[in-house]
């Protein structure tokens, strides 16, 4: 059907009396987005502990990768809308787009899956870059391409209701996957791991291929209009011309004049002017990329930083991921607030009561609640294990013997008795590349002797008495990546029955070598069964702490031992509350605000080119994010969060600057004012608003 045959279909609807009936077409559209949201906020959710806990990447690491993600997000949606303005349309922009999304999807959801062994760092960058350029093609088209199915002026109304159903749509789908996915992550068992990540990337993918065949299976009912280009590339060829007329001293240019003014041969006078009142926004816009270099890290650094707390609140345990579905539910809370009550209160006593006035405060709260991050980092930082270091050693000695051994090191000024199935721990010897420490052991057990250890530096070098021998490895005393407790085994030489691991019902683990690997165990209590018989019970293991369990045979009598390496995260997750209520307040003066405000100040024809600027603020944001981990790698996270802090305030002084005198609207001289905006334009400054905010 074309396009000429829908439109007199609708006006034939319209002269017949159905112009109020609702265009159940958008249905198919607006599952298109759901499943698009279900999927992109899922996955950015736990991405960051993924890159981390999987991909081996370390804190910087994979805070840099999360946010070179994040800004080709927030870029490609602008290259998207050129070519479904330019070349494609919106219909097969969104189906090509659908596709390249759920190949991505589903290809870091097979990388993630051990067995095969597939380059993890390659496949994953790969897939999240197919993402990135499928979100650039469905985002800035699905909310307009569902508009288009309406006839306005008629369905004005329908139309309003529609942008009500996508906001709904918008803010449950993005709260769905913040809750749900980090427990696909956690909480279901695949190939071997103690989560499924392979299930969490490859589940939202699933859903947009059945949303393809849904989306295809309504063609011939959609109305579907050609392109007729896009306003951004005229607004980048006119600034480019300009430019280059000013460099080379081509066009004519009357003194105090606007440099602009030399593209009038090429292009309309109007469109000039607009192009120079965006400019003046623009100029706004400038220091605004700041915000979002802190907005965007509650996905990253705020993410890690609650993997090393506690996230046992009563009776529940809050993951480190779930953490930020806290932010869209303030969220939809405070903007109705605001809205209603909270603005119309405050402007009537000259509060607030403009536009910048919201964004400078939203700036100032912004770096409140980083500020607010570094006081709970400095607290939770003296519960950081000590590492190795260079220049020194770290020793541990485990007696599994049963009576005392004495440990004498004359060259180290150590001397020390180690009492059955306990430990000795030394974290500051001073040592240049290795050495051999010579030891005097003795015990009524054992044999007096002489023993060489072998100790490197910057490691933690641990060794088990067992009779006459010693076994010796390396510890990793660190938190494990994930948050789950970490136990390595130790039994003696004696004890010839296998020992398991239980938890409840649940086997976690079988004990048959003299020295184990570290291994993750789930965080609770668990009972140690030797042949079926329970011989150890409450063994608690808590998430963060490292662990070593020793055990023995003392002619049928068994023994063990929970010995803490390191201690289990201690510090309720309850402390980030602060920093999540002030940022998500700061989100909606600044994001929503600003939304609008863009809007607003744009001319009619620059709305368009308003858009991909204010994306371009986001992206400059997650590039800020990138310089900064680069040039601060090796400095303490409080020292990174005050950075932060004061980059944030020096640019909110600079945006109060450049707001003085800044003058509201725009020329309607040769146009006609728009007395009011519909309830429709309303409506889809909402649906932006929320997309904005549930994206971080």
């Amino acid at each position: 059907m074309t396009t000429e045959t829908k439109m007199e279909a609708s006006e034939n609807l319209e002269k017949n009396g159905d112009k109020g009936r609702f265009p159940t077409i958008v249905i198919f559209i607006i599952l298109t987005e759901f499943c698009e949201r279900l999927s992109y906020s899922g996955m950015r959710a736990f991405l960051t502990l993924y890159l981390r806990s999987k991909l081996g990447y370390s804190d910087d690491g994979a805070t840099e990768t999360y946010h070179v993600f994040s800004t080709f997000v927030y870029v490609f949606p602008i290259v998207g809308g050129i070519v479904a303005d330019n070349y494609l349309g919106k219909y097969r922009t969104i189906l090509y787009m659908m596709f390249v999304y759920a190949a991505g999807n589903l290809l870091v959801a097979v990388t993630a899956i051990p067995q095969l062994a597939l380059p993890g760092r390659l496949c994953t960058l790969i897939g999240l870059f197919m993402i990135t350029i499928g979100t650039g093609g469905i985002k800035p088209c699905v909310t307009a391409f569902g508009g288009d199915q309406f006839k306005l002026p008629a369905q004005e109304t329908q139309l309003a209701a529609y942008f009500s159903v996508l906001y709904f749509i918008v803010c449950a789908g993005s709260l769905l996957a913040k809750t749900v996915s980090p427990i696909l992550r956690s909480e279901v068992h695949c190939f071997g791991d103690k989560d499924c990540y392979s299930l969490a990337f490859g589940a939202p993918g699933l859903v947009i291929l059945m949303s393809v065949v849904i989306f295809v299976s309504a063609k011939s009912r959609y109305i579907i209009k050609q392109p007729e280009g896009n306003v951004v590339l005229d607004f980048m060829r006119c600034i480019s011309l300009g430019i280059k007329n000013i460099i080379t001293g081509r066009g004519k240019r009357e003194k105090n004049t606007h440099w602009l003014n030399t593209t009038e041969n090429h292009f309309d006078k109007l469109f000039i002017r607009d192009i120079k009142k965006t400019l003046s926004v623009l100029a706004l816009f400038s220091v605004l990329p700041v915000f979002w270099s802190l907005l965007d890290q509650m996905g990253s650094r705020w993410t890690l930083q609650a993997t090393k707390m506690d996230g046992r609140l009563g009776s529940i345990t809050i993951k480190p991921d779930q953490l930020q579905v806290l932010c869209p539910i303030i969220i939809l809370i405070v903007i109705p607030l605001t809205q209603k009550y909270i603005y119309p209160y405050l402007e009537k006593r000259n509060i607030l009561k403009n536009p910048l006035q919201k964004l400078s405060l939203g700036m100032l709260l912004a770096a409140l609640s980083f500020i607010v991050a570094g006081v709970v980092e400095i607290y939770i930082s003296n519960t950081y294990p000590q590492l190795p270091r260079s220049g020194f050693s770290q020793m541990r000695i485990f007696n599994g013997n049963n009576c005392s051994i004495s440990i004498h090191g004359s060259s180290l000024n150590i001397t020390t008795v180690i009492p059955p199935l306990m430990k000795y721990s030394n974290k500051d010897i001073r040592i240049t590349k290795s050495e051999n420490i010579v030891f005097d052991i003795s015990g009524s057990c054992i044999d007096r002797r002489k023993e060489s250890l072998f100790l490197e530096e910057n490691k933690a070098m641990s060794f088990f008495f067992d009779g006459e021998e010693i076994n010796n490895f390396t510890d990793n005393v660190d938190k494990s990546r994930s948050g789950l407790p970490v136990v390595r085994f130790l039994k003696t030489r004696r004890t010839w029955t296998n020992f398991t691991l239980i938890k409840g019902s649940l086997v976690e683990a079988h004990i048959d070598s003299t020295v184990s690997s570290q291994i993750e165990v789930y965080a609770g209590k668990y009972d140690l069964l030797a042949g079926g018989k329970v011989v150890a019970t409450g063994l608690e293991m808590l998430g963060g702490g490292v662990y070593t369990l020793l055990v023995d045979d003392d002619g049928g009598d068994y023994r063990s031992n929970l010995i803490v390496t390191t201690d289990a995260n201690s510090i309720t997750m309850a402390l980030l509350l602060p920093q999540f209520l002030i940022m998500s307040i700061a989100e909606v003066l600044f994001a929503v605000t600003g939304n609008e405000f863009a809007f607003k100040e744009a001319p009619d024809s620059m709305k368009a080119v308003m858009t991909a600027s204010w994306l371009l603020t986001e992206a400059a944001g997650n590039i800020i994010i990138i310089a900064i981990t680069r040039l601060m790698s090796g400095y303490r996270q409080d020292t990174q969060f005050f950075l932060y802090t004061c980059l944030m305030l020096v640019s909110l002084v600079v945006f109060h600057y450049l707001s003085k005198g800044y003058q509201y609207g725009h020329s309607t001289e040769e146009q006609p004012k728009k007395e009011r905006r519909s309830n429709s334009e309303i409506l889809y400054m909402q649906v932006r608003q929320a997309e904005d905010c549930l994206d971080h």
